[in-house]
């Protein structure tokens, strides 16, 4: 479970696992399994864009880009997560996509964030059918709200076709507003991320980049039972996806509840010098809104909502006790809108075992 599905049974989480594993441990994509639809993306692309404005008053012209996708597997392909950085006409971006399954609905879902503000836009959600995937979502054009359809097609070992278009009619017409062709540079992920030290807000995560151990204690029923603690231990690590605006981690723990596998993608606003932290647990393979927050004096405070038990809390998550080998977080939450807080979580972890 993720961090904020563990406030709802007191196993919170904000600790991040070992690496990702390779594309060959993901397996190969095998018939209408939903789950391995997306191995055909795990490596190492080259991307040609283009990309246009589509609105009410009319489309504008086509801006070119050339640039490198990144795609790297996570929980044995039932999640991915991709990298882009292109450059051309329209000018120099990039980008996050995280790509989660829910076994439930059998269906995934894709969300996108740009080094502009770090923030997840709104989920496209879909599957693959005849080596086809279609997505649908809601999106913007202008100032009104469309729906947005996204396809992959055309997909072999080393290339495939993606586009998106919009409808400003309710789906009885698109218009297409994004074109990618991709061909493959090689079969693995480039895991490598240029970094140069810093100080500023940006680099407030650079301390927990690496493989760690984590020993915990958390609460698996906070509001009934407050005083009844269990233990759980496992591994986690932390990999920058960008170098001073986005990271991406996994937990996996064992304890009286079973094995637990949680993401936690932490992406930076530059303007408002904030980070957002994402959670997805790979049960089920959905993606929560973010708690927000910053470190001010060695310490960092994330503040979120939750439902625990039907009622509405705040979340809170402190990162404290920062050495070069050690780190410290403690989780609560507060039915009365932050005056008081019950425990829910703490944990203590030690880079390299």
């Amino acid at each position: 479970m993720h961090a904020k599905t563990m406030l709802r049974t007191g196993l919170l989480a904000l600790a991040l696992t070992m690496g990702w594993p390779s594309s060959s441990a993901a397996g190969a994509a095998r018939g209408d399994d939903q789950q391995h639809a997306f191995d055909f993306h795990f490596g190492t692309w080259q991307t040609r864009i283009m990309s246009r404005d589509v609105t009410a008053s009319g489309v504008g012209a086509w801006s070119n880009f050339t640039g490198t996708v990144i795609d790297q597997p996570l929980w044995n392909g039932r999640a991915n997560i991709e990298k882009i950085e292109a450059s051309g006409s329209g000018g120099h971006f990039q980008g996050v996509t995280l790509f989660l399954y829910d076994p439930k609905s059998r269906q995934w879902s894709e969300q996108f964030a740009g080094s502009d503000d770090g923030t997840m836009q709104a989920p496209s959600y879909g599957e693959f059918s005849n080596g086809v995937g279609v997505f649908h979502a809601w999106t913007e054009a202008g100032d009104k709200k469309v729906l947005q359809r996204d396809i992959w097609s055309n997909i072999t070992p080393d290339a495939y076709h993606y586009e998106i278009a919009v409808s400003l009619d309710g789906g009885k017409t698109w218009t297409t507003d994004f074109v990618a062709q991709l061909t493959r540079l090689k079969k693995a992920p480039d895991y490598d991320v240029h970094h140069a030290q810093g100080t500023g807000p940006e680099h407030d995560f650079d301390f927990n980049m690496g493989q760690w151990m984590t020993r915990i204690r958390a609460v698996p029923h906070p509001l009934s039972s407050p005083d009844a603690w269990s233990d759980l231990s496992g591994t986690h690590a932390a990999y920058r996806l960008w170098e001073d605006w986005a990271n991406i981690g996994q937990l996996e723990v064992d304890g009286p509840g079973g094995h637990l596998e949680d993401l936690a993608l932490r992406l930076y606003d530059r303007k408002t010098q904030q980070w957002r932290v994402y959670f997805a647990n790979s049960k089920s393979g959905t993606l929560e809104q973010p708690m927000v927050g910053e470190f001010r004096n060695g310490v960092g405070t994330f503040i979120g909502m939750d439902e625990i038990d039907g009622k509405t809390v705040l979340a809170r998550n402190v990162w404290s006790g920062i050495t070069a080998k050690s780190c410290r977080q403690d989780w609560a939450i507060s039915t009365d809108g932050g005056r008081t807080w019950v425990p829910t979580w703490t944990s203590v972890d030690t880079l390299g075992g």
